[in-house]
């Protein structure tokens, strides 16, 4: 070789003699600056190629395969993306943004047990607020035999620190829980006699209730949220039974650990509103020891640690008179958490209820009967909400506050959550029921949110009020209107120009269970009171009817308010997407997409992938024609006023 051709060989070697003299960093740093500025900027296709460089040079860069599998990711090449993840994370096990985009990606792949697999890792890697939601998306529709190693560790944080409301965990903290053989060996063998009971005396010694008592996941549940699976309310309803056993026999044998899961089962039973049926033997037990409670209360006499937590089990103890007073004696923890949730708590929510002004008139019939089923049985009882830490406010100097208006908030569950991620906003929210706003109001108060007022109005007198909302939220409440379109113009009414209302309707096509169950409620002639509600329940559990038993899969059927709402509501109105059409094209509104879960939106983007498909009505009409359980929720979506 001679010439300009020797001399640009003699340069190259020299190039490489110095790259490897110095390693591959200084190379690679400029290789990796180029590609993920190329990324930042969002030219995704560039940055692969420029990836996909480095990688011929440099095979095993964890790193770049992670960045790689970014890229993809956003060009929606998440198959892709999921080899370069796990490639990166095969090279470098402690990589934390390729565990958290695996986990990602597994999740839109429709891979949920791999998905919380890798979210858990992500925690591990990395614990901060971001990644504890990332592990509460992905954990929260994972199927779980058996815990793969820390997972029942971590949702038992989950649950304790609020990473989220407990109801988007609680299934698969029931899953992990029953994933316990002696807890599945007791579960089956209540089931397999259910509804008949074993001897209190009995179940008392059995290895059975020291199996519950013992599981640290699940008295952790039992204070969170209603628990609705039928095999695990038979078990509590047992280790109910035989404590009650236990207080009347005054036992001195009850020691912390079984102490704090009686606690724990009469907090259930509070949060629950005592929906698990009573024989007639046990509920004249019951009744015996709360008259005993209450005379030792009058007496001033000694009480049995006992005997508050098994009367809590059956009745609230602010039902017992002179209860107040059990606040000024000295307890064990559990038991005072106990009176707190019972005695104390109630009473400020009645005080609180008593100050909440009435913002309109309520004279429609049907808003009368609505308003008395929720005084009587407000609805839903929580514990908790996202802890996750409130955005600052981000608005520009000069820019208003937005104004908010919840329609129909209930006991708040919702109304908390959004005015904590929203503390820019000016939150008013309104119910029929002062019962459902004292709760709310309380709870509120509880978490600090301070921009929510309170107010007891109807939605169909609302135009009176004279004001003008940037968002209003009627998730869930339209549907118990006399007349919901009417109710629906009255709020469209009151947004702004160009600004949004959430919406929630009941779906007539995914609602037939339920409009089976109701006429099965009327057919039996059972009342809207707890004890037929009660009883209802059992005969349903007991059908063989597969549309009938089919209720028992909402959530609702395990708290006596939910179930009241359910199946024994004072109105209900079910629609169809093509109602929910016609009022759009009527009233000035433009759709713009139903809220959805991750696999419902892959079954639909692939039968309709067309970009604008998932805000046109007729897409979703045939769609639920097909899949008529879409919608078991609710219709829930949102609209702009144009």
């Amino acid at each position: 070789m001679t010439g300009p051709n020797r001399f640009a060989s003699q340069i190259a070697d020299m190039k490489r003699k110095r790259e490897r003299s110095a390693g591959p960093a200084p190379a690679l740093a400029q290789m990796l600056s180029t590609a993920v500025a190329r990324h930042s900027a969002g030219a995704f296709g560039d940055a692969e190629r420029h990836y996909r460089e480095i990688l011929a040079r440099f095979p095993n860069h964890a790193e770049t395969h992670g960045r790689l599998g970014a890229a993809l990711m956003a060009q929606g090449k998440v198959r892709e993306a999921i080899s370069s993840f796990e490639r990166a994370l095969l090279l470098e096990p402690s990589l934390f943004e390729a565990c958290a985009n695996l986990a990602q990606a597994y999740s839109l792949e429709g891979e949920a047990e791999r998905a919380a697999n890798a979210a858990l890792r992500a925690v591990e890697l990395r614990d901060n607020p971001q990644s504890r939601t990332l592990f509460v998306q992905c954990v929260r529709g994972a199927p779980v035999t058996a815990d793969p190693g820390g997972l029942r560790k971590m949702m038992l944080r989950a649950l304790s620190e609020g990473w989220a409301p407990p109801r988007e965990l609680t299934r698969v903290c029931i899953a992990l829980v029953k994933s316990n053989g002696a807890i599945r060996d007791a579960l089956a063998h209540t089931g397999a006699t259910w509804p008949a009971r074993p001897a209190p005396d009995d179940f008392w010694r059995s290895p059975e209730l020291r199996t519950l008592a013992e599981d640290d996941l699940l008295c952790r549940l039992l204070q969170s949220d209603p628990i609705p699976d039928i095999g695990l309310e038979g078990a509590l309803a047992n280790a109910r039974a035989a404590m009650l056993t236990a207080a009347t026999a005054n036992a001195h044998e009850i020691d912390d650990g079984l102490l704090r899961f009686f606690s724990a089962v009469a907090q259930q039973c509070f949060v629950n509103e005592y929906v698990y049926a009573v024989p007639d033997a046990e509920a004249a037990q019951a009744d015996k020891l709360k008259t005993a409670l209450r005379a030792a209360i009058g007496a001033g006499a000694e009480i049995p640690v006992l005997w508050p937590i098994a009367v809590a089990a059956y009745v609230p103890l602010n039902a017992v008179p002179g209860a107040e007073l059990l606040c000024d004696r000295r307890w064990p923890a559990c038991v005072d958490t106990l009176l707190a949730q019972q005695i104390r708590e109630p009473a400020e929510e009645r005080r609180i209820a008593a100050g909440i002004p009435a913002l309109t008139a309520i004279d429609d019939p049907v808003s009368l009967a609505v308003r008395e089923q929720y005084e009587e049985s407000p609805y839903p009882r929580w514990v908790k909400a996202d802890a996750a830490t409130p955005p600052a406010d981000a608005r520009s100097p000069g820019q208003p506050m937005p104004d908010v208006l919840i329609a129909g908030c209930g006991t708040g569950l919702s109304t908390v959550e959004f005015a904590r991620r929203m503390p820019n906003a000016r939150v008013l929210a309104i119910d029929l029921s002062l019962a459902s706003l004292g709760y709310a109001k309380r709870m509120a108060q509880h978490f600090g949110v301070a921009n929510v007022t309170f107010g007891q109005a109807d939605i169909l007198n609302l135009g009176a009020l004279g004001r003008n909302f940037d968002f209003i939220d009627a998730s869930g409440v339209l549907h118990h209107l006399a007349d919901p379109w009417r109710g629906w113009r009255v709020l469209v009414a009151l947004l702004r120009p160009g600004a949004m209302m959430q919406v929630g309707l009941y779906s007539a096509t995914a609602r037939q269970n339920v409009v089976a169950a109701r006429a099965f409620v009327a057919a039996r002639g059972y009342r809207p009171v707890a004890e037929d509600i009660r009883r209802c329940r059992e005969d349903i559990a007991a059908s063989s009817e597969p549309l009938l038993h089919s209720v028992m899969q909402w959530d609702d059927f395990y708290t006596t308010s939910e179930c009241r709402d359910l199946l024994f509501h004072a109105n209900e109105h079910r629609v169809s997407i093509g109602e929910i059409k016609t009022f759009i094209a009527a009233n000035r509104l433009q759709f713009a997409g139903f809220s959805i879960d991750g696999p419902t939106a892959r079954r639909f983007a692939a039968r309709f992938p067309a970009r604008t498909a998932g805000i046109d009505l007729d897409c979703w009409l045939a769609f639920e024609a097909d899949a008529p359980d879409t919608f078991a929720g609710m219709y829930r979506f949102m609209v702009r006023r144009i």
